[in-house]
């Protein structure tokens, strides 16, 4: 069974991908890259917990990414994982450079990474 704190873990990232789709549907481009990074990094540390794997600090993401598709045999989970950096990069970016359009299929590969891997939090 599932610890309650990886649990709450799929929560916020199920929250944090509304978030993002409500803050894309509004325009805010960079809140909406922020909110799908959160959901990507929140659903890693449900596994990262439920596995007993570190993740303090978001360089860890990969590893928890990598751990995740060799014990689930889940290979999609390389390109969802970066998919959310890029997400992660934007927080970078002048608004003039960041497309709708494109961030709208990386929260779409966040989204396929949080229902890949909230089904082995149980």
């Amino acid at each position: 069974m599932a610890s309650q704190v990886a649990i709450d873990h799929v929560g916020i990232a199920k929250e944090f991908l509304e978030r993002s789709k409500e803050y894309l549907q509004d325009g805010d481009l960079h809140q909406a890259s922020e909110k799908g990074w959160g959901a990507a990094s929140h659903i890693a540390k449900a596994v990262a917990v439920e596995n007993n794997w570190p993740y303090e600090h978001h360089n860890q993401f990969d590893s928890v990414i990598v751990n995740a598709r060799q014990r689930y045999r889940l290979p999609q989970l390389r390109d969802y994982g970066k998919t959310a950096h890029i997400l992660r990069q934007n927080d970078y970016q002048h608004p003039s450079l960041l497309n709708p359009v494109t961030i709208r299929e990386d929260i779409d590969g966040v989204e396929h990474l949080v229902n890949a891997l909230a089904p082995h939090i149980a």
